[in-house]
């Protein structure tokens, strides 16, 4: 998962971070393929919620970067007909993501009219759509100041940490 978090949340995010690398070595299967447990990303005390984050601030501050995505369904396994209902995953009608297709986008969690949590999808090397994807964290910082959790880097940082982002999006243009 890569997520965006207040700044509230940095240290608590920060060891959940630290435990699931941890947790990756710990319980590597024998044979090397898979595991034998897995660590389940514990939800920070402090959200965009608690932050005051409404739906409709984060709309106008995404939508002129990355497109509205209202039909947002993802699957637990491939092959399902686009108007098949996949039981074991996610379909929404009104959701609030945001990009240009499944290789780079960012979603919102609503709790009624506030954003409760952010995470965000990456699967391309294209610098153009690395650099919408910063620009729509970069505005989402700019209403609540934010942190990158990145669990498959096993990376935290803070957005406003100029460093830190270009270091992160240089890891991401390179594959990882």
């Amino acid at each position: 998962m890569r997520c965006l978090y207040p700044l509230a949340a940095v240290g608590e995010v920060a060891d959940d971070v630290r435990a699931a690398d941890t947790a990756n070595e710990a319980n590597r299967a024998p044979d090397g393929v898979g595991w034998t447990d897995v660590h389940v990303i514990a939800s920070p005390e402090h959200d965009y919620a608690e932050a005051g984050l409404r739906l409709d601030q984060a709309d106008a501050a995404l939508s002129p970067i990355l497109p509205r995505v209202r039909r947002f369904a993802a699957t637990a396994s491939a092959g399902f007909r686009p108007d098949a209902h996949d039981p074991y995953g996610t379909h929404e009608d009104e959701a609030h993501c945001y990009g240009l297709d499944a290789t780079c986008f960012l979603k919102l969690e609503a709790g009624g009219s506030l954003v409760r949590q952010v995470w965000f999808h990456v699967e391309t090397l294209d610098a153009e759509r690395l650099a919408q994807l910063r620009e729509a964290i970069v505005a989402l910082d700019q209403l609540v100041p934010s942190i990158i959790a990145d669990y498959w880097l096993n990376s935290t940082g803070v957005v406003r940490d100029g460093d830190f982002l270009d270091r992160y999006l240089r890891a991401l243009s390179n594959g990882d």
